[in-house]
Formats: C-alpha cells, structure tokens, sequence
C-alpha cells in the first residue's frame, strides 16, 4: 500500500503579502484603500499584512504617496539575476550588439505564462516603450516569447500556447493559436523569431533562444528598435548574428 501524500495547506497572510508585493510592483506607490480595493481584502489584513512587510523592510511608506516597494526587493531580484550564469557570458556580447546597431539588446527568461527582462542594454536613442529589467511581457507577440515558445518540447509549447491570452495589443498583433503555432514552426526552422510591432506601434525585434540554463531555464536575446531604422533586411542580418552568438554560447566560445 503506497502512502498517500501528505496534504497541501496554504499560508493565507503569506499569500496576502506576496499579492501585496506582485500589485506593488505594477502599481508604483498606492494607498492603503487602493491597495484593500484591488485585491478583494478587508483594510484591516491588508494594513497588518503592509505593516509587517515595512518593519521587515520590503516595503516603503510614504506620508503623500502611500505604499511601495524598498530598493530590498530590487537588491533581492539583482541577487537572483547575478547568479545567472548565462547572463553574465552574454552581457558583453549584449553591449557590443548596441554599439554595432545603436538599437537596445533585451535578455529575457520565460517565467510562468510570461517572458521576464533579465538584462537589457538601451541604445543612445531609447524607444519611447513601457519596458524594463524585471518587466514582465507576453508571449505571443514578442519575439523573446515567440523565440523561447519554440524552443519548448512540442507538447510543452501546445499546451503553452492553449493558456494564451490572445489580446490585441496592436493591429499587427497574432489573436489566433493555429497562426501562432504556424509561425512557431518557421521559428523552429530558422531559428530566428520576429516581432513586427506586435505588441507596441512602431517597435519591431528579432530575437533568438538562448541554451537553457541551469534548472532548465529558457532565455531568449532580442534586439529592438523603431520601425524606421529596423528594416526587414536589417532585421535579418541581426538575425543572423543572433544566431552565432547562440552557437558561441552553446559552445562557450566567448
């Protein structure tokens, strides 16, 4: 007779706090009530729950903009990203890419349902773009998600792509899984992925997977710049770049 397997109980105030956390990382700085209002909780858990986390230093308060997070969370999240081996051979390959382009060089690793910016090396002339290291993106329209959706075993990108979201972020945007799907083959044939300002008007990227890290981590490297300056045939030369530096990487010729 086999065991059964011990019980799963959550921690609801643990639960509290990192939803508390998660919102604060979208939302800036919120007040006590916007904070309660969000996310369905009375003012009284969600006061001790904020409390607790400024004593403990993860948040901050402010008198005139309310709660927010400590630089803490930010060193916490740099700790993490440091230890990533991959990010450290390629961050000199990054910096070289924007010198040699003038367009910024995202490094992006596939966390949940979403692509996560690791690094990120902005060009002199930035994109006016709501992008950041530690933002989250989606994956059908980027070409750091769809680079690293076809690198997934193919059941594992199936089922990926099933939970999608199809949101319209532009007019160019994918909304349905079979054309997805259909491009995530040619991805896995050349083995370059492309965003034509799929997720944001006038931005387009070409991007490349990555070896999987330690854990098995799926990273991605992209390239970005305005729809004036990336053509389609600059586009495919940094492609092809790209993908000699995925060889090196594979191979640690750096």
């Amino acid at each position: 007779m086999t065991a059964e397997p011990k019980k799963y109980y959550r921690i609801a105030s643990l639960e509290r706090g990192l939803k508390i956390l998660d919102l604060l990382s979208s939302l800036g700085h919120a007040s006590l009530s916007e904070i309660a209002e969000h996310l369905g909780m009375d003012r009284s858990s969600c006061h001790r729950a904020l409390l607790t986390m400024r004593d403990l230093g993860f948040v901050s308060q402010d008198q005139n903009t309310g709660f927010g997070l400590s630089l803490k969370v930010f060193e916490m999240a740099m700790r993490f990203a440091d230890r990533l081996e991959v990010r450290k051979l390629v961050r000199p390959l990054m910096e070289s890419l924007r010198d040699r382009h003038q367009e910024t060089v995202n490094l992006g690793m596939l966390e949940g349902d979403h692509v996560v910016y690791l690094d990120r090396c902005e060009s002199s002339e930035v994109v006016r773009a709501d992008l950041a290291v530690g933002m989250r993106i989606p994956l059908h329209c980027t070409a750091l998600g769809k680079a690293i959706l076809a690198e997934l075993p193919l059941p594992r990108c199936q089922e990926m792509v099933e939970r999608i979201e199809f949101r319209p972020y532009t007019d160019a945007t994918l909304t349905d899984p079979w054309r997805l799907m259909v491009e995530l083959e040619r991805v896995r044939r050349k083995g370059v992925a492309f965003d034509r300002e799929e997720l944001y008007p006038g931005l387009r990227c070409v991007a490349v997977a990555l070896p999987a890290g330690a854990g098995g981590r799926f990273l991605a490297l992209s390239v970005a710049g305005p729809g004036s300056r990336m053509s389609e045939e600059k586009m495919i030369h940094i492609g092809e770049e790209l993908l000699e530096i995925r060889r090196r990487v594979k191979q640690r010729q750096l």
